[in-house]
């Protein structure tokens, strides 16, 4: 009996634990997001439960994401096919016996705070309308108190190192503005945060 209970414990915490790598970029019960759909999908057994998850086209398999996060917001999410381990297996070789997901995100950036409640999205609707607007594209320049942000410009969400409570001001700088002031090269817009940290 004792030996039947650790194999369930075990079994148990080898699954969230596999289930932590699908995490996304949020907080609280959003980072989630994607780890209870392959759970679900698992149980159905059109794929198992460490499938590769393929994000506008770059796979993550999940021996990959022991060393690193999928960079993905659950906000930026727009569609999850899931392909079945036969047609899987095809595609990407033994790696597909576990299926895959596909998912495609939106086309503009997300942009996410630090912070562990919905304040984490306080950006995005309004970066969202400057894309909207075409005062911005692709990937823009983001300028924290006057330094440009390195970030990673083929991901589709990236997270600032900022919370919500210390942003004092956010500005757009359009496309035709950005390559004057901050170089040619700057031809995508640029968004200007101000912070109290100054």
């Amino acid at each position: 009996m004792k030996k039947v209970f650790l194999g369930i414990i075990s079994i148990l915490s080898f699954s969230i634990y596999s289930q932590n790598r699908y995490e996304l970029l949020e907080n609280g019960k959003e980072k989630l997001f994607l780890s209870d759909s392959i759970s679900k999908m698992a149980e159905s057994g059109l794929i198992t439960n460490q499938p590769i998850v393929v994000v506008n086209g770059k796979p993550f398999r999940f021996q990959d994401l022991e060393k690193q996060k999928l960079p993905l917001s659950k906000i930026a999410i727009v569609k999850v096919v899931a392909i079945d381990k036969k047609t899987a297996t095809s595609i990407y070789g033994h790696f597909g016996e576990a299926g895959v997901l596909i998912i495609t995100t939106s086309k503009t950036k997300i942009f996410l705070l630090q912070n562990e409640d919905e304040s984490t999205y306080y950006l995005v609707d309004k970066i969202k309308t400057a894309f909207e607007k075409d005062e911005i594209a692709d990937s823009p320049l983001i300028v924290i108190d006057g330094v440009p942000f390195k970030y990673d410009k083929t991901l589709n969400s990236i997270v600032l190192p900022l919370k919500k409570e210390i942003i004092s001001d956010v500005n757009i700088l359009n496309k035709s503005s950005s390559n004057v002031i901050y170089g040619k090269d700057e031809v995508f817009g640029a968004i200007i945060i101000t912070t109290t940290k100054q």
